[in-house]
């Protein structure tokens, strides 16, 4: 099954990496699957077992897959949430910390935008689906969202109303349109003079603008979404090891 990459002079277990990355893409594949053991892939392709596990590790390393100790091995969804709370952190009246309800306000068929679909990789002239989303904690709305697809990607949320959408977008982009959201690139802001409806802040509040550009397995950008949120809510954190 590997002769057609013989030409390009690829290590095989690049290849094997390939086709595998290429079958999670191709099958949408479950992430509460386990995928074939690796004798089973070494079969499929005629190569050694240690030709699969190398290329199986590297995609451990990039993040596509993980490993589960007597399980098996899973194709893994990057947890999107802690990545909004190294930013934002949200506490209840009682003072805990919690993950904010996400809530589709708005959303609609709109024309191409030069700027958004330069970074969505896609031609000026491509349609788009513009969506407005705020993430709320008690009745509050702490982060206002909006999120821009590619129309070809997700045509099955044409005909949807907003209350169709689920709490979590990526899992829903996935069983609805068979998109993964494997990766993202996200860049922060602090900006001034931007009032924002959802928040209800005056313009001379400072907010915190999060840019995000989300890529699937292959590596094409197939979301970018702003988020908006009130600066006093900002803080960051990270552990160095």
């Amino acid at each position: 099954m590997l002769n057609n990459f013989k030409e390009f002079k690829m290590p095989r277990y690049e290849q094997v990496r390939w086709h595998i990355q290429s079958l999670l893409t191709e099958s949408k594949w479950d992430e509460n699957t386990p995928l074939p053991t690796e004798q089973e892939f070494a079969d499929k392709y005629e190569v050694s077992v240690g030709t699969v596990r190398k290329a199986v590790e590297k995609l451990v390393e990039d993040g596509v897959l993980i490993k589960q100790q007597g399980k098996g091995t899973f194709l893994k969804r990057p947890n999107f949430e802690s990545s909004l709370l190294r930013f934002f952190k949200f506490r209840d009246k009682d003072a805990s910390y919690v993950t904010p309800k996400g809530i589709v306000k708005k959303t609609m068929v709109i024309a191409g935008i030069d700027d958004i679909n330069k970074k969505l990789n896609i031609s000026k002239n491509q349609a788009l689906i513009y969506m407005e989303r705020v993430r709320m904690v008690e009745d509050r709305v702490l982060l206002s969202e909006r999120i821009w697809l590619p129309k070809n990607r997700y045509q099955a949320f044409i005909t949807l109303d907003s209350e169709d959408f689920e709490n979590l977008l990526y899992p829903f982009y996935y069983t609805k349109c068979g998109q993964f959201v494997s990766s993202a690139v996200e860049t922060l802001f602090f900006i001034t003079d931007h009032s924002d409806s959802y928040l209800g802040n005056s313009k001379q509040e400072n907010l915190v603008k999060v840019c995000r550009i989300a890529k699937n397995l292959e590596g094409d950008p197939i979301e970018y979404r702003e988020s908006y949120g009130l600066a006093e809510k900002f803080s960051y954190e990270i552990n160095i090891i």
